[in-house]
């Protein structure tokens, strides 16, 4: 099979501004997402959620809500690397029916993994973590309430999540996303606002066309965008910032994929063709 090359880095650097568009969505059409599975999990505090199974073929979407002041720290695990004894924190599941989607891979720079690496693009260190095994990769980390999202490659198979860190209620919705072909996404124009971890897409960008990415951000701390693939196999940098700043770049891109915005700083981001 011929593979198609999308995601492809023209050129980046600062360009001109975006011309602004009164037509722009916020990208929040998904949930729900077409032809995908939904589980969901809910706790109290420290322990292991009940097992459930990822089969869909393309990334896995977690969205992650925690209500306490203090650390939170959830990473993704095997299940059979839990004890029976673990699972703790019984969870109640909403599963439907989902049939993988096959199509062309996409190929680009790689510049973030995802097994075993956090969300941010650091290693867990098994020392560092309260207790469990070493995890497939971490979910969340944050202080204080946490509303956020992340795009997880992981392989089919049957894992839990590990609450390691937790000083209240939390719930997570995992969706089990299949690999989406051309047509279905969101269309730029899309503008977005946030202060937490958030993902975009899918985003149907059609044709090999200029898109032109934004983003403006206050708040100390690493602040980073990415531009993963339909499969979440491959990863483009688009903005990678230290601090407070803005940053406009152009790319060639066409076909579908997501937007990861990783920041808890106040963050504005705009995409446009």
């Amino acid at each position: 099979m011929q593979r198609r090359t999308y995601l492809g880095l023209a050129a980046t650097g600062v360009v001109g501004g975006l011309a602004g568009c009164t037509s722009a969505s916020d990208g929040r059409e998904f949930p729900p997402y077409p032809d995908s599975e939904t589980i969901e999990r809910s706790g109290d505090g420290p322990g292991v959620s009940e097992a459930f199974e990822i089969t869909g073929g393309g990334p896995t979407l977690i969205d992650m809500e925690h209500d306490g002041a203090d650390n939170f720290t959830v990473t993704l695990d095997r299940a059979d690397s839990v004890d029976e004894d673990s699972a703790d924190n019984a969870t109640d599941t909403e599963d439907g029916d989902s049939e993988p989607t096959d199509n062309e891979s996409v190929t680009g720079n790689t510049s973030k993994t995802g097994n075993a690496t956090v969300t941010a693009g650091e290693t867990v260190d098994e020392g560092e973590a309260s207790e469990g095994p070493n995890p497939v990769t971490t979910v969340a980390t944050a202080v204080g309430p946490y509303d956020g999202r992340s795009l997880q490659l992981i392989e089919t198979g049957e894992y839990v999540l590990r609450i390691r860190e937790a000083d209240a209620s939390w719930s997570a919705t995992i969706y089990d996303l299949p690999v989406y072909e051309d047509g279905v996404g969101t269309e730029p124009p899309i503008e977005r606002e946030g202060d937490q971890y958030d993902v975009i897409g899918p985003i149907d960008f059609g044709e090999q066309s200029s898109t032109e990415f934004s983003f403006s951000v206050s708040g100390e701390g690493f602040h980073r965008v990415f531009l993963t693939d339909r499969e979440g196999e491959e990863s483009l940098t688009v903005v990678n910032l230290d601090g407070e700043g803005e940053e406009t770049v152009s790319q060639q891109i066409a076909g579908v994929g997501y937007v990861e915005i990783l920041s808890f700083g106040s963050w504005s981001f705009e995409l446009s063709t």
